[in-house]
């Protein structure tokens, strides 16, 4: 039997009561191909940021784009309302202090989005993968974003983000000349308004994340 699940549903399933584990197994198992992504305008200013030293004008560009827009039904008005706010409050982030301190090159995902952990495959695919040069040394980093009013992760599920990308970074990615760089390994979730990057003791969340999938296998006939 094949068991899979996306980054951020693996670190609510974290969270969540019996009921809603369930629920999101369903929906993994059962992925609607139709499904339209939201705030994907705020989601690439923010993306953009990021990437440019935490220059802030693409935030500022996608309100005014974003006020312009005519929403055509209420799921566009959603968008627009919530993809506003969510720039807004990115605004008030503290980011690093080293993804303002360098200059980034972005690298390209590849066609490999994700790795194993206890027999389940984990769906990473970063938002973000950059490359820093440091002293002539090349170094990894990445970053997942997380945009949900109603769902703000805590510091523990956002730890098992960041572990999970720099676990990916090193496995799928890095080059024998590059090392992934634990505090450029973030997850940042935009409505909670805080960035966490991957913990000193990573064997700990591993663990943590080992269980939990365990627990996916427990449950995913009967999801």
């Amino acid at each position: 039997m094949e068991y899979k699940i996306s980054i951020n549903q693996l670190a609510d399933f974290s969270n969540a009561t019996e009921s809603k584990k369930k629920r999101i197994l369903k929906q993994q198992k059962k992925p609607n191909p139709f499904l339209i992504p939201w705030y994907q305008l705020a989601k690439s200013r923010i993306k953009k940021v990021i990437v440019t030293n935490g220059d802030l004008k693409p935030i500022e560009l996608g309100i005014e784009e974003l006020k312009s827009r005519i929403p055509k039904n209420q799921r566009q008005s959603i968008d627009k309302q919530v993809s506003i706010e969510a720039l807004r409050l990115f605004k008030e982030v503290r980011l690093p202090q080293m993804l303002k301190d360098f200059s980034y090159e972005i690298v390209k995902k590849g066609k490999i989005k994700s790795i194993y952990m206890n027999g389940v495959e984990v769906i990473i695919s970063p938002d973000v993968i950059y490359r820093v040069e440091i002293n002539g040394r090349k170094f990894l980093g990445g970053v997942k974003l997380h945009v949900a009013k109603g769902n703000i992760f805590d510091n523990k599920q956002l730890r098992y983000i960041s572990t999970l990308i720099y676990k990916y970074l090193n496995e799928v990615i890095a080059q024998k000349d590059e090392e992934v760089l634990k505090d450029l390994c973030l997850s940042l979730d935009v409505f909670g308004q805080r960035v966490i990057s991957a913990p000193n003791n990573i064997q700990k969340s591993l663990h943590d994340i080992n269980r939990y999938c365990d627990e996916i296998k427990t449950l995913w006939s009967v999801a």
